[in-house]
């Protein structure tokens, strides 16, 4: 088995939230999908709170493109479009 790290958690994680959704997102899910103890995830996230503020991070980090709405772009399309 390949080598835990938090990278691994977190794609994991969406993989699961993806799967799951908000509700079904569990640290025990996550440790079966990744297959470790429960405990094991405490290395790389320190609770679910943690791994939910670690999981948006990620989401704006792949898809968020630009901090305002572009010149002649509308808020509405600026928010639909990040």
């Amino acid at each position: 088995m390949s080598r835990l790290d938090k990278s691994k958690v977190i794609n994991s994680a969406l993989e699961l939230l993806n799967e799951v959704g908000i509700e079904g997102l569990t640290t025990r899910k996550l440790a079966q999908k990744l297959g470790v103890e429960q405990p094991t995830l405490y290395w790389h996230v320190k609770n679910k709170r943690a791994l939910l503020d670690a999981l948006a991070i990620e989401m704006l980090d792949r898809h968020h493109t630009h901090f305002c709405p572009l010149e002649g772009e509308s808020w509405q399309d600026f928010l639909r479009n990040n």
